[in-house]
C-alpha cells in the first residue's frame, strides 16, 4: 500500500475515533450503539493496517497522522473509562440505597431480581 493510501487509512481511523468521542459526550442508547460500531470498525481498520505501518518508517506526514490518531485514541479511552467509573459508582449508590451498607461500611451488593415470570 502506498504512503498516501496509508495516510488516508490513518486519517479515516482518526475521524472515526473523533466521531465516537463526540457521541460519547452526549450518551444515549442510540449514541452508545453507534459509538460501539465505530470503535469496532476502527479496530478492524487498524488491525489490517498494522503490518503496513512498518513500511512507512521515516515518513514524517504518516508519523504525524499516527500521532493525531494516538491522541484521539487516548481521548476516547478516557471517555470510556469515565463512563465505566460513573456506572460502577452508580451501582454502589444503588446498592447503598436499596440494601444499606455491609458491616465493613461498604455499599451492599446490588441484587438483580429475575425479570421473567412464567405462569402455569
Amino acid at each position: 500500500m502506498s504512503a498516501p493510501a496509508v495516510l488516508e487509512e490513518l486519517t479515516c481511523a482518526r475521524q472515526q475515533l473523533d466521531t465516537a468521542s463526540a457521541l460519547l459526550l452526549r450518551p444515549s442508547p442510540e449514541a452508545l450503539d453507534r459509538s460501539s460500531a465505530l470503535l469496532e470498525a476502527t479496530g478492524c481498520r487498524l488491525r489490517e493496517l498494522q503490518p503496513l505501518l512498518s513500511q512507512q518508517t521515516g515518513n514524517a506526514v504518516v508519523l504525524e497522522e499516527a500521532r493525531r490518531l494516538r491522541r484521539s485514541f487516548q481521548r476516547t479511552a478516557r471517555l470510556l473509562g469515565s463512563a465505566a467509573d460513573f456506572h460502577c459508582r452508580w451501582l454502589q449508590v444503588r446498592g447503598a440505597l436499596s440494601g444499606g451498607y455491609t458491616k465493613s461500611g461498604e455499599s451492599a451488593p446490588l441484587v438483580h431480581r429475575n425479570r421473567i415470570c412464567l405462569h402455569g
